[in-house]
């Protein structure tokens, strides 16, 4: 079978990349694997009690982080398939009175890939509180993107109870939630043996432009470093199984009971959505807005998935605002 799909993938990879729909023809490939509704794809991913009782300093990687400014601190966390690199036209202007951080999670630019599994959001979350107490972090604004609005959740909500003066506000940003429909992408890079037949059969650049066409809701305001840079960090060691790891183990399993503690978050939160957002939903910002109580929605028109970076002018404006506001 494996003999056969790889030579199918040989005869339709060039005429797929040609019209831009090759997640399409992969999708066909894995429909008698893979069940394409609400996905849950590793129900043995721990679950909040398991994290909340292990302490930060249980996690044993160390994050790539790059750090400018003065101040108090603002902890960037980028969202899947990104790395500190998302945040280019965020960190020169927050640093003018902020100490600000971007780190790259792991499996992702060049934090650690190690082959061990465990890619899922509890493992990113307590890296990043290690993170944060190993550099004794305090009054801290968490900012997160997708994946890392997810990780950012999960951490604050550990800050609250076993820290609360180390979180100031908390700022999210297209961020993942509660269980939803995947994206194709990430359903095709969860099925096994397609996903990662695919990540090593087809160039790093056609992986990275498709899935920012779909990130972006001007496909002409994706810049070709962008493009670059994201395929060179694909490429390095570790990266694509890195991927398909955290792809998979995406959404925890206990996600309903987890969201139900949204409404522990009691710091001043920003939720801030592209309108366009293919990837995760509108409905995702509004229902998080409703359940955390001192929060505030911001929605961005003509903007998907990535505001920061395809509209980095309002979303700093949004952003500004919201962090000079008194506590």
């Amino acid at each position: 079978m494996r003999i056969h799909i790889t030579t199918a993938i040989g005869n339709f990879k060039d005429k797929a990349v040609a019209r831009g729909v090759w997640w399409r023809y992969a999708a066909c490939l894995s429909a008698h694997v893979f069940l394409t509704s609400c996905a849950m794809f590793d129900a043995n991913t721990p679950r909040w009690e398991d994290f909340a009782g292990s302490p930060p300093s249980t996690s044993t990687i160390n994050l790539n982080h790059q750090q400018t400014g003065h101040g108090d601190p603002v902890l960037l966390i980028h969202g899947f398939g990104e790395s500190a690199y998302t945040w280019r036209h965020v960190v020169p202007h927050l640093a003018r009175r902020y100490r600000v951080i971007a780190i790259d999670l792991k499996g992702f630019g060049d934090s650690p890939k190690p082959r061990d599994g465990a890619y899922h959001i509890y493992e990113n979350a307590r890296a990043v509180l290690k993170f944060i107490t190993d550099h004794d972090l305090r009054n801290i604004t968490l900012v997160g993107h997708s994946l890392g609005g997810g990780v950012a959740l999960v951490a604050a909500l550990y800050l609250e109870t076993q820290s609360p003066n180390r979180l100031s506000r908390l700022i999210l940003i297209d961020s993942i939630a509660y269980r939803q429909t995947l994206p194709l992408f990430i359903r095709v890079l969860a099925t096994p043996g397609v996903g990662p037949l695919l990540v090593r059969l087809l160039p790093e650049r056609t992986q990275v432009k498709s899935i920012l066409k779909l990130a972006y809701h001007d496909d002409d305001a994706i810049p070709d470093d962008a493009i670059d840079t994201y395929a060179r960090l694909l490429a390095s060691p570790g990266a694509k199984e890195a991927a398909l790891q955290t792809a998979r183990q995406i959404i925890p399993a206990d996600v309903e009971d987890l969201s139900r503690k949204y409404a522990d978050v009691s710091s001043p939160t920003l939720i801030l959505w592209g309108r366009e957002d293919r990837i995760v939903p509108l409905w995702v910002a509004e229902r998080l807005n409703a359940a955390v109580p001192d929060s505030r929605l911001e929605v961005l028109d003509d903007v998907g998935h990535v505001p920061h970076e395809e509209d980095p002018s309002r979303t700093l404006e949004v952003i500004d605002a919201f962090l000079r506001e008194p506590r």
